[in-house]
């Protein structure tokens, strides 16, 4: 099994994603083949993971695929890599209720036997820092804290604090200063980061990261780190899903449609040919046996899918004429009549009469399991459906 390490911190909005990606970045730049990966079900994380790789980031959740679906993921995307680089969700301990690890980045931790780097905020703070690292390495015994990267942070500071880790077991492998470019590229909207397809600018990223990042992380050790992993015996890799042929599949796939895990991509070729529509620009939609629209911002994009008037009206007829629609998430606000954001109402494909209002809360945001209805394409009635819901949109139908 790859070498690998995990990157997670004592709560969410640390500074995982940004270490996690200049850690990526920073490993391929010197030649390794980086297999990166998250836990839990986000879509926004990975998408810049997979800039900074150059490959899809793989999804690592406890909950949707068990334990035994966490191993054969890990040991099927990270063959043939140098290292793997996987970042955790939200707190270390953090889980799915609160009460048990079940979804925790501890629990994939232990499974994965992968040592933890801890990202911790070292503003305004110094020795209640080994406190933190203490009451996290006692909690669970199991979980491997070899190291921490601090950020926020002056070196001197950093020399002192490291002195008192150490006293830990705890050794600092980089220290990262406040920084408002930093600060800036990776801002944060309601679900998170602002995507990477929808921020472009790749260069800047990497730019940022050789100026700003890289020069304060000790690569060498990290990977020591890594490779001091212990190895995973008897893990059978996930098989493909083998080839079905004949569909053809149409896939949004753009700034305002991106949410998709890159296996349901896979999945798609295998099953036929599959297209990509960009709906704020492409205008005619090509024949297809099925049409997917999946997650992502359209409300930020409401202005270009609304000019885009020829693309939703062939959306439109191809559902009316009997044509098979998928559409979750910001899918589903497409279809709907119309998107209301910030005092904004932009025209949508009408499918469904109603509208799509965004909030200033969440409206839905943790796991769930679904129950099928009636037969449909997602599955018999009666089938049961595992599945992560985080959105502020609320739809509204019309009376008719």
């Amino acid at each position: 099994m790859a070498p690998r390490i995990i990157i997670s911190s004592f709560k969410g909005l640390s500074g995982k994603t940004i270490i996690s990606t200049a850690l990526i970045y920073g490993l391929s730049k010197r030649g390794l083949r980086v297999a990166p990966f998250k836990v839990g079900p986000d879509y926004i994380d990975p998408s810049y993971h997979y800039l900074a790789a150059g490959v899809p980031s793989r999804n690592l959740d406890v909950f949707l695929m068990g334990i035994d679906g966490v191993l054969r993921r890990f040991s099927r995307y990270s063959k043939g890599a140098d290292v793997a680089v996987v970042e955790g969700v939200m707190g270390l301990h953090d889980s799915m209720d609160g009460v048990s690890e079940l979804g925790s980045t501890a629990q994939v931790a232990k499974a994965l036997r992968a040592p933890v780097i801890l990202i911790l905020n070292g503003e305004r703070v110094n020795r209640t820092l080994r406190a933190v690292v203490r009451g996290l390495k006692e909690f669970d015994k199991e979980v491997q804290i070899p190291a921490v990267v601090l950020t926020n942070i002056a070196g001197r500071q950093a020399e002192k604090l490291g002195k008192s880790l150490a006293e830990e077991g705890v050794e600092v492998v980089g220290w990262v200063p406040r920084d408002e470019e930093v600060a800036e590229v990776f801002s944060y909207r309601h679900l998170g980061l602002v995507p990477a397809r929808e921020r472009g600018e790749p260069e800047r990223l990497f730019s940022l990261f050789e100026r700003k990042v890289l020069p304060y992380l000790d690569m060498d050790k990290v990977l020591e780190i890594a490779k001091s992993a212990d190895e995973l015996d008897g893990v059978e890799p996930l098989d493909g899903g083998g080839a079905a042929g004949g569909c053809r599949i149409g896939i949004f796939l753009d700034r305002a449609f991106n949410f998709y895990y890159p296996e349901v991509l896979e999945r798609a070729k295998e099953l036929g040919e599959v297209f990509f529509v960009d709906a704020t620009k492409d205008q005619k939609l090509p024949e297809a046996d099925l049409l997917v629209i999946g997650g992502g911002f359209p409300e930020t994009s409401g202005e270009l899918l609304e000019r885009n008037k020829p693309l939703r009206a062939e959306v439109r007829r191809y559902v009316e004429r009997g044509g098979a629609l998928y559409a979750e998430c910001g899918g589903l606000m497409y279809s709907a009549s119309s998107v209301i954001y910030n005092g904004e109402q932009y025209e949508m494909a009408g499918i469904v009469e109603g509208d799509a209002v965004v909030l200033k809360r969440p409206v839905g945001h943790g796991y769930a399991i679904a129950r099928v209805a009636e037969d449909s394409l997602i599955g018999p009635a009666g089938a049961e459906i595992k599945g992560h819901e985080f959105h502020y949109s609320k739809l509204i139908l019309r009376e008719k």
